[in-house]
């Protein structure tokens, strides 16, 4: 909640990586609330953001990916998916594609049932991460992870029309390995 926008990227970041990190005993799903309300504003942004700002979006979304990803049960998807998917692709710190797309993978996994009906919303944003002409935004992993995603299973053979008309098609019978 500062001014500074540099000083709440910082504040998203750290949340986001107290919440990946904690185990042991320690479970801070009981502060998910209270850390969902204090990230919310970042995610709030005019069109004219400044880059800072959108550099916090972007972590603060990063945050909630560590959260999701680290302990699911915590967060009520109904509330938090479509603010989540709104700062979707990111625009400025793409090193926490990292968090959102590996909980994005988790999600698909786990709980298809919360993460498939948002499928339209999501197909632009796999397009916009995987096209070559963008600069590159995804580590192996998640690029391979993605592709996979769209080649394999239920979502292929389910979905094919939608994921042809994101332009998806060309990574379904790409060779991923």
């Amino acid at each position: 909640r500062d001014e500074e926008a540099e000083v709440n990227s910082n504040d998203a970041f750290a949340i986001g990586m107290l919440a990946e990190q904690s185990g042991h005993g320690v479970d801070l799903s009981s502060c998910y609330l209270s850390i969902l309300g204090a990230l919310h504003p970042l995610f709030s942004l005019s069109l004219e953001a400044p880059s800072a700002k959108i550099t916090a979006r972007d972590n603060a979304a990063g945050a909630v990916a560590r959260m999701m990803t680290r302990k699911p049960d915590g967060i009520s998807y109904d509330e938090v998916l479509p603010v989540f998917l709104q700062a979707l692709p990111l625009q400025n710190d793409y090193l926490e594609n990292a968090p959102v797309f590996r909980c994005i993978l988790y999600l698909f996994q786990s709980v298809p049932t919360v993460i498939v009906p948002l499928l339209d919303q999501l197909l632009p944003v796999f397009a916009h991460v995987l096209n070559p002409e963008t600069p590159a935004q995804l580590k192996t992993e998640q690029r391979q992870g993605l592709i996979q995603l769209l080649q394999v299973g239920a979502l292929n053979a389910e979905y094919a029309a939608k994921i042809q008309a994101a332009g998806l098609t060309g990574y379904i019978s790409h060779r991923i390995w």
